[in-house]
């Protein structure tokens, strides 16, 4: 049974929400008996809500909540250099926008955020300060050029099917499947033979980029133990895995148990009840995205790995794939490397491989 957590002590002064939008801020300020005492808008810079902020503040003391939206970020920075980071409150949207009223518009969006924050009951959200954030941006970075290459290089392959022609596996390998490549690229004429040499020039561009950005990546993980830690003790882990890991989650200690870590990634199943009907969502796709990337990423490592851990990995994967749809299975393993996450920092645990992925027949049996 769900029981409402209300505040023991109330905020002793004004409780304002703001829902942010590029052009404005639509806000609105209770007093300290909950009552509404004023709303309107202003414009979204920095010297409007820096008005906004000294006038409040010259009325009572005053705290701020607002959802983590595109453009949070410079509203977040600029109230915690005014009132200070503890007054300032970001929530989690998707967890907000179940208790909202269903009149969507922008002054009860942010009548709702002033209400929650006045009743103590406001869903946080992470923010990313400081290194975190650097390390963030980075690793996302490095995940859209990653991505990017890889879309190119498979339209690069199905432009080249069409035609009953293939080109090396893992082509970007070695400078002789390289000058393969651009040979075969160079054979084809006409509007594919154009579309495939723009989309070779966008592999090679993106590939310096890539370099770049995982230089950036192992400079700022440099001092990082947690980053460390994880690349030695997981399956799968290297140097981008774990820092994006690391840069979309935080501590892990901030989560109370394994399988609240492993559901922050969206890795885990879930339950809609309504109407006296349940369905079951085979995955619930909450929490950061690039968080997902990365865990799925550190199981298809494992799967081209032939000895070790990873290898231990990839026979799970490969038993379980027998009975069901691989995909599944290797959401599975993602999340039990979530798990292992969690224990390795909360509760000092090494990852206990044969515990998390049991294989029925020794690894060199099995190959």
């Amino acid at each position: 049974m769900r029981k409402l957590i209300r505040a023991k002590v109330r905020f002793k002064g004004l409780s304002v929400g703001l829902d942010i939008h590029k052009k404005f801020i639509q806000f609105s300020v209770m007093d300290r008996k909950g009552n509404e005492i004023e709303h309107g808008q202003v414009r979204s810079t920095a010297e409007e809500l820096k008005k906004l902020v000294e006038r409040l503040k010259a009325k009572d003391a005053v705290q701020f909540s607002l959802e983590a939206c595109g453009c949070f970020i410079w509203i977040f920075d600029h109230l915690s250099e005014q009132i200070g980071k503890q007054f300032v409150h970001v929530a989690h949207p998707a967890k907000l926008a179940a208790v909202k009223s269903r009149e969507k518009n922008d002054s009860n969006d942010a009548w709702w955020l002033a209400y929650q924050l006045y009743e103590g009951t406001l869903p946080e959200a992470m923010v990313a300060e400081g290194p975190l954030r650097e390390l963030r941006i980075a690793t996302r970075e490095l995940r859209w050029y990653t991505d990017t290459r890889s879309d190119a290089m498979r339209r690069i392959r199905s432009h080249l099917a069409l035609m009953g022609k293939s080109i090396p596996g893992d082509f970007l390998s070695s400078q002789c499947k390289r000058q393969t490549t651009r040979e075969i690229i160079k054979e084809v004429q006409g509007n594919r033979g154009l579309a495939l040499k723009r989309l070779w020039k966008t592999v090679r561009q993106a590939s310096r980029v890539i370099v770049e950005w995982k230089a950036q990546v192992a400079e700022l993980v440099k001092n990082l133990a947690e980053v460390k830690l994880m690349k030695n003790e997981l399956p799968g882990f290297g140097t981008t895995v774990s820092s994006t890991v690391f840069a979309e989650l935080g501590l892990p200690q901030r989560f109370r148990s394994a399988k609240a870590y492993a559901k922050s990634t969206g890795l885990t199943s879930g339950y809609r009840n309504t109407g006296g009907k349940t369905t079951k969502i085979e995955m619930t796709r909450e929490g950061s995205p690039h968080a997902r990337w990365a865990l799925t990423r550190a199981i298809i490592g494992c799967m081209r790995c032939k000895k070790g851990p990873g290898a231990q990995v990839r026979a799970w994967v490969e038993e379980r794939s027998q009975h069901r749809v691989k995909k599944k299975v290797i959401v599975a393993a993602a999340r039990k490397l979530a798990e292992g996450v969690w224990r390795l920092f909360a509760m000092g645990e090494a990852f206990d491989l044969a515990r998390a992925f049991p294989v029925k027949a020794p690894i060199s049996e099995q190959r």
